[in-house]
């Protein structure tokens, strides 16, 4: 629905902005409620930079001091996920760019808007001229990333973006965005909001992990040599029953862990789960019928669930995967960002996703039987992403196919570990969305602290 707002010529902002979207009733409704609550711009409060603006693609490596991107802020944390690092050295040249616990991250290029706060779990960071980085001043820093978190926050940012075909937020209007100066109990309590997500988060983290070197260790194969080779040989009959012809396919550092865990298998995974092939066509969707529509990117997280808003059908705009409650899905497109998710959502309204997703159904009880908790951390474990790594083909999207996730051997000692393992993975979810509900509250806090006025 259009709408409109009519602006008087010496109401226009101090740089003189006449874009329509810098005016939207929205914005202009908040402006006069902050009008009448004490606020300073962002600027007064903190210092305000960027990231490193120089080009050192080539130093990027596997080890040393992580690099952050923009794409590096999820959910107001930092991502683990496909994490890139520089050496040492060249982080000593970019002292500009260092954060720090404490710093405020935003996105300003590309994920504009994102926020993340710096801990020290990740130690020495730096990063790319994408991000901004706020240093507080005067203000605990949590309050000032639920600030700019919260919907408050990101219509200030929203409104100053500027471009055309690459849109941004110049670093001169992030530092003009007015902040509200809490009341004492506001504030605290905001704070202690954010620590409470940060603590849920971070135990999440660690029960995930709990959960990963207890299959590790049941598996056995922390001895094994995983290294990849640089030259070796295979019959040309392995090659004809394979159907491929990619040297990398033949790795023995993966045959070594199919080798192994072959040796020590109670079945294959295809015996334990059945691929699920049902397709969603929005073209053929029911009048009025909502989905709820699931990126790739959403399986960074360990689960899909009802977070996801449902949206139309229709407005789907491609072929996806169906799936439902309990089901896993895994992305076949580029292993090592192990797409990888539990499927938590309601029955009440349908589950599509990626055709890049494999959709995983564990057999129920009474047959071969693994539980989806324990086939996700199972999915996660270096001997399955070694095979995985070594089964893609294509040089810009490389993709493992289906048959070869179904043929991974599952080891017996997987069934000592399981009941344990589910344990730690559903205290996990039950962290992450407590981490998830204090995020909420202390935004919502923003929120009701500066859009309650004038009601």
């Amino acid at each position: 629905m259009a709408v409109w707002s009519s602006v008087k010529l010496n109401s226009l902002s101090s740089d003189f902005r006449l874009d329509a979207e810098h005016y939207q009733p929205e914005y202009l409704r908040q402006e006069i409620a902050m009008s009448k609550l004490p606020h300073v711009a962002l600027q007064e409060m903190a210092d305000v930079s960027d990231g490193n603006h120089l080009s050192i693609a080539e130093e990027f490596s596997d080890a040393g001091v992580r690099y952050l991107r923009g794409q590096d802020l999820s959910d107001f944390f930092i991502s683990d996920v496909d994490p890139i690092f520089i050496p040492e050295r060249t982080y000593g040249t970019l002292s500009r760019s260092h954060m720090f616990p404490g710093d405020v991250l935003v996105g300003i290029v590309g994920t504009i808007g994102s926020v993340g706060l710096v801990t020290a779990r990740h130690g020495k960071l730096t990063g790319n001229c994408k991000l901004a980085i706020i240093r507080s001043l005067k203000f605990p820093p949590e309050y000032l990333a639920a600030y700019l978190a919260a919907k408050v926050g990101q219509n200030e940012i929203q409104r100053r973006i500027r471009g055309a075909v690459q849109m941004g937020l110049i670093l001169p209007d992030l530092r003009s965005i007015p902040i509200v100066l809490p009341t004492d109990v506001q504030r605290d309590a905001i704070v202690a909001s954010i620590k409470d997500a940060e603590r849920s988060r971070e135990r999440s983290h660690e029960l995930i992990v709990e959960a990963e070197n207890l299959i590790a260790d049941s598996v056995g194969l922390s001895s094994l040599d995983l290294s990849p080779s640089l030259f070796y040989e295979r019959q040309f009959t392995d090659l004809a029953a394979a159907s491929r012809f990619g040297a990398e396919y033949f790795m023995p550092c993966k045959q070594r862990v199919l080798d192994a865990l072959s040796s020590r298998a109670k079945g294959l995974l295809s015996a334990f789960c059945e691929p699920v092939r049902e397709m969603f066509d929005p073209a053929v969707t029911r009048r009025g019928e909502t989905v709820r529509n699931f990126d790739l990117s959403d399986a960074h997280e360990p689960v899909l669930d009802d977070r996801v808003v449902p949206i139309s059908g229709s407005e789907v705009g491609s072929t996806k995967k169906r799936f439902q409650a309990g089901d896993i899905v895994i992305s076949r497109l580029r292993s090592y960002l192990k797409e990888i998710a539990l499927v938590r959502t309601t029955s009440s309204i349908p589950s599509v996703g990626s055709s890049e997703f494999i959709v995983l159904r564990p057999h129920p009880v009474g047959r071969q039987r693994i539980t989806p908790e324990t086939l996700f951390i199972f999915l996660r474990s270096l001997p399955v992403q070694t095979i995985l790594k070594w089964s893609q083909d294509g040089s810009q999207h490389p993709r493992f196919n289906e048959d070869d996730l179904l043929a991974i051997p599952v080891p017996t000692a997987v069934d000592r570990v399981s009941a344990r393992v589910d344990l730690l993975v559903n205290r996990a979810l039950t962290e992450r969305a407590e981490a998830a509900r204090h995020l909420e509250e202390a935004k919502a806090q923003v929120n009701r602290m500066v859009l309650r006025v004038g009601e």
